[in-house]
């Protein structure tokens, strides 16, 4: 019989390796970025402290194109990007405003503020999760046509 901590472990390390989690906290908000491999989909997630230090959150799915629109605001390409999504009747709007050195997001009404230093490693990270995003793409298709 197999160990279930074992299994746990295994399980954690696939899972693990099945995405990609950034997250920039603050004192009283933060940002997290992630990238699931298994669905192929970008998460951006803006947080706010409660007074209980307990954190809500305001969630939305992000397109290749809008990580790399909000690349292109931090590469100062453009000043601001907004996006709109509806899922499940609920309509959420993403807003990137980048003012001298500090870059604001905002998911619905929860902001966060990014350091230049900040702002380097998110760039990064989304130009490594839009990488991501192409080859598990390829080989879906590849994997779909020896099928």
């Amino acid at each position: 019989m197999e160990n279930t901590y074992e299994q746990e472990v295994v399980a954690a390390e696939s899972q693990h390796r099945n995405r990609l989690d950034k997250c920039f906290f603050g004192k009283e908000s933060a940002l997290k970025v992630q990238y699931d491999k298994e669905t192929n989909r970008i998460y951006l997630g803006v947080g706010k402290k409660g007074s209980n230090n307990d954190w809500t959150w305001g969630n939305a799915k992000l397109k290749d194109v809008e990580a790399a629109e909000i690349i292109r605001v931090i590469a100062s390409k453009t000043e601001a990007a907004s996006f709109f999504h509806s899922f499940n009747n609920k309509n959420t709007k993403i807003w990137i405003n980048k003012n001298e050195d500090s870059l604001i997001i905002k998911v619905d009404d929860q902001s966060k503020k990014l350091s230049p230093a900040e702002q380097e490693v998110l760039r990064i990270f989304l130009e490594e999760v839009i990488l991501q995003s192409f080859s598990n793409t390829r080989e879906a298709r590849s994997s779909e046509t020896r099928s």
